[in-house]
């Protein structure tokens, strides 16, 4: 494979024989001037001196011209409902570089531009009015004094201590609020105005020596600002690449003048400087892997780390939390957890809170700052964070070039209009409804946020319910608070508690249906006082969560900007793995732009592709990218033909090359489905039958059931589509491209299936194509299909290791170290080709897709997680049929 091929307008050309920009130029030596600055002749492509091809670079690249606005691809969902936050000014604003600021203009003054930063930082509006939380009112609320005397009732029971002991409840009430004390201490924010102002400074001084860039969008930023003007929460919700992701939404929050949010941060960060540094910028800290079985057993802390954040949404606060739960390991992004993002559902759905604003974020860099995950992928355990670690890290990160970073906010929604736009879908998935519902009660499910409601609301049985539902109960008392951003909200307090709620009044029609139906519904009652992450809720609550994260984790990475590092990395990956030059390295990164702009997808590079793919070989290193030029290069220009580029295919390397490639798999996963899909159809090698049309016939349904179940394998790999659009829709529209790409062509006829003793309403039609395959399209549906080669490597790896579990046990550990080791000694004997396979991520979760799939169980013993075969797996012949299911798809 030496070429690639675009995918629709220039069918048939390869992407080697492309030109970017459109007109052609002559591949002639760049100018020493335009490259790097120097007046002498330049001797070759790969200068020494980086740092100043790196500065010309930098000049450049801040403002991609093929950038689109704002609203064109922030939102997944395609035009609709943007709120009134996005207008014809946010959407022609384009690409600011947040590094360079006003103050350090030409008409300033010497002493304004020497210390530009200092000056811009003290101009910034740092001082609202962060409320104080106090302990008191988060422990009297409600939900935590149930929650306290649930667990004092059970170490009562567990002690043998009778019910009626008041000086042991007593006693136990005190131990268990002292707890309750301790973990709020531990956990709450503490934002500081000076902390802030003193952060941003020190940011703009580190930033500016680690990056080129630090790029957004005018327009986004407008969108944000206008947002934080209403009296409505807004939830910032980034995708977690980086520890320095907690730092970059304050900081450019900082830069437009908005209130910083809390923000969630696991408490392995709570550590000595450090971890005061964050609480000071609005973090708290909350235990990791909230969804074990452990965390849920810990109903107390479930219940204040619930009620705080319903408190900080109440007085005002912005919320920012990573829905992923940790940072990726793989480059693409993780399946979300629905965690916190529970307690604003919750919040919402009881009436506790009018509506939240809930903005998908992407943060990428050329090079993360934080190193690399070869460690945890290869199986070994992740090593602990301490002081003196980060101050190690610090010093590393100091000394190193790490290019663009590059932050997108995706198109703010609300959640109300989420719920709102959700009725009936959860019915007609036949999702468990509450028998005692009433016809008012909004069904959960999904459709998209950001498009129109399919729903007359003015019509609906919501709307004209409202009227009776005027009075209020007799004893909620309406107060006033004024929150962090200066407004006044009205809350409402039940007299016998401190907990606040807000006033639910029919112009809050939302708050008003809620307040009735808590009393009528069960979809609350099912849940426990301490509801996050909670087992025993209804489907209809559950559907709603899950729609809601994976619909905030497609639009985020729908608005994720490629960088450069992912665009070689994945050139390198899976088109010339074996290397390729310079030359034609260019030519296949301008038909991958163009491919990217036919599909919406943003870039946060610019400028030619010669230079972007020295500046991304340049970043990515010699450890994960070897060049090759000519002896005599010392002398005389090599010719860009003569310069050899190739990925280092080596353990562990492979694994780090890999996760930069990994930024472009969703954008290309649907296609590679299909194309997967399509070749395990077929017996033969169609590089054998280019340029020929082949005698073999495609049905066009059964290649799409193919492409459904190997969709449902990867489920775990993937977010193919938002849970309101139908994959079977993106998978036909994926087959009509390769019908406009030419390697299947319509066999002229419809291909009849009826039985025999049918009558002629049972006939069905099926559309049936003929391959034509071609050399640009094998080498398209090549590329798609080799980026999948090693996920499903190690599918298949894995499940050939689940004969080792036949009539016996394993801890999940074992299994995957064993599994990973005999992917290591598979790749060894030159049976498998990609290293990448062995990495813990897939091999996870293909043990996740065989527990949905029943192939295998697992339970918990001494906090060991078991695994096992379901019986009806439990021999050879069963699992046979299943490991050759997954190894069709393997070519």
């Amino acid at each position: 494979m030496t070429t690639l091929t675009m995918r629709r307008e220039d069918l048939g050309i390869s992407w080697a024989q492309l030109e970017y920009p459109p007109k052609s130029y002559t591949g002639m030596p760049i100018a020493a001037t335009a490259t790097t600055g120097l007046t002498g002749p330049l001797t070759s492509p790969w200068v020494p001196d980086g740092k100043k091809l790196a500065a010309h670079i930098a000049s450049v690249m801040p403002t991609p011209p093929e950038s689109p606005p704002p609203g064109r691809v922030a939102s997944a969902h395609g035009d609709g409902c943007n709120n009134g936050l996005i207008d014809e000014t946010t959407t022609n604003l384009g690409l600011q570089n947040l590094l360079h600021v006003s103050t350090s203009n030409s008409d300033r003054y010497y002493l304004t531009r020497k210390c530009c930063y200092v000056f811009h930082c003290l101009n910034l509006r740092t001082r609202f009015n962060y409320p104080n939380i106090p302990n008191k009112m988060i422990i009297r609320d409600e939900r935590v004094t149930s929650a306290m005397e649930q667990v004092v009732t059970e170490e009562m029971e567990n002690n043998g201590l009778a019910t009626d002991d008041q000086k042991a409840y007593s006693s136990l009430i005190a131990k268990h609020t002292k707890r309750a004390h301790k973990l709020l201490n531990d956990m709450k924010a503490a934002i500081s105005s000076t902390l802030i102002r003193l952060t941003g400074y020190v940011l703009f001084k580190v930033f500016s020596n680690l990056l080129m860039s630090v790029t957004i969008h005018g327009g986004q930023q407008e969108v944000i600002e206008r947002a934080a003007k209403r009296d409505t929460p807004i939830i910032f919700v980034p995708l977690h690449r980086s520890h320095v992701d907690y730092l970059f939404v304050t900081w450019v929050l900082f830069n437009r003048q908005i209130p910083a949010p809390v923000v969630a941060a696991g408490d392995n960060l709570r550590i000595p400087v450090f971890g005061w540094l964050l609480r000071g910028l609005g973090g708290f800290f909350i235990k990791r892997r909230l969804e074990s079985c452990k965390a849920r057993k810990d109903i107390l802390y479930r219940a204040v780390l619930q009620t705080y954040v319903t408190h900080a949404l109440q007085a005002g606060y912005n919320l920012e939390f990573f829905i992923e739960g940790g940072r990726t390991r793989t480059g693409k992004p993780s399946m979300p957890k629905g965690g916190l993002l529970s307690v604003i559902v919750d919040a919402y759905t009881n009436g506790t809170l009018d509506d939240a604003l809930i903005v998908p974020i992407a943060i990428n860099y050329d090079r993360i700052l934080d190193g690399n995950f070869i460690r945890e992928q290869m199986g070994q355990s992740k090593v602990p964070e301490s002081f003196w670690g980060a101050v190690r890290a610090i010093i590393k990160v100091l000394s190193t070039n790490y290019g663009h970073a590059r932050i997108d906010f995706g198109q703010p929604f609300s959640l109300r209009e989420f719920v709102k736009n959700a009725k009936g879908v959860a019915s007609r998935l036949g999702l468990n409804q509450p028998q005692n519902q009433p016809q008012s009660e909004i069904i959960l499910g999904c459709t998209p946020p950001l498009s129109p409601t399919p729903i007359n609301v003015n019509s609906s049985p919501v709307a004209s319910d409202l009227k009776p539902l005027a009075p209020l109960p007799q004893d909620v008392t309406t107060t006033t608070l004024v929150t962090g951003k200066g407004h006044q909200r009205s809350l409402s307090s039940p007299a016998s508690s401190d907990h606040l709620r807000l006033k639910r009044t029919l112009s809050n029609p939302s708050s008003a249906i809620n307040a009735i139906s808590r009393t009528n519904s069960n979809l609350h009652e099912a849940r426990s006082n301490s509801s996050l992450f909670g087992n025993d809720v209804t489907d209809e609550y559950r559907y709603l969560v899950k729609s809601l994260a994976s619909h905030i984790v497609y639009d985020a990475e729908r608005c994720q900007a490629i960088m450069s590092t992912n665009a070689i990395a994945w050139l390198l990956s899976f088109v010339y793995r074996n290397g390729t030059s310079l030359f034609t390295l260019t030519k296949a990164l301008d038909a991958l732009r163009d491919s990217l702009r036919t599909r919406k997808r943003d870039t946060g590079f610019s400028g030619k592709s010669k230079d972007v793919v020295i500046h991304a070989v340049k970043l990515l290193g010699a450890g994960l990218v070897r060049v090759e030029k000519p002896q005599e290069t010392d002398k005389l220009r090599c010719e860009e033909t003569d310069v050899l580029i190739a990925p280092i295919t080596l353990l562990p390397n492979v694994i780090e090359l890999n996760y930069y490639a990994s930024a472009l798999t969703p954008v290309f996963a649907v296609d590679a489905i299909v194309a997967t899909s399509l070749l395990s159809l077929l017996d033969c090698d169609l590089w054998s039958y280019k340029d020929c049309s082949l005698d073999i016939l495609i049905d066009r349904e059964k290649l799409i059931k193919r492409a459904l179940r190997l969709s449902e394998m990867l489920q775990n790999e993937f977010l193919l589509a938002p849970p309101c659009a139908s994959l079977d829709t993106k998978l036909h529209e994926s087959v009509d491209s390769l019908v406009d790409m030419g390697l299947l062509q319509n066999a002229g006829s419809i291909h009849n299936r009826w039985s025999d003793d049918s009558d002629e309403d049972d006939l069905t039609f099926s559309l049936c194509y003929k391959m034509v395959p071609s050399t640009s399209s094998l080498e398209v549906i090549g590329a798609w299909t080799t980026m999948l080669a090693p996920i499903l490597d190690a599918y298949y790896c894995t499940a050939c290791n689940l004969h080792t579990l036949i009539t016996r046990q394993t801890p999940d550990k074992v299994f995957i170290q064993n599994t990973q080791n005999h992917i290591a000694a598979l790749v060894d004997k030159g049976t498998l080709r990609y290293g990448e396979s062995m990495c813990v991520e897939p091999i996870r979760n293909a043990v996740k897709f065989f527990e949905t799939e029943g192939v295998m169980e697992s339970y918990t013993q001494d906090s060991v997680r078991l695994l096992y075969l379901a019986n009806e797996y439990d021999s050879e012949d069963r699992l046979s049929a299943f490991i050759a299911e997954i190894d069709c798809y393997r070519s």
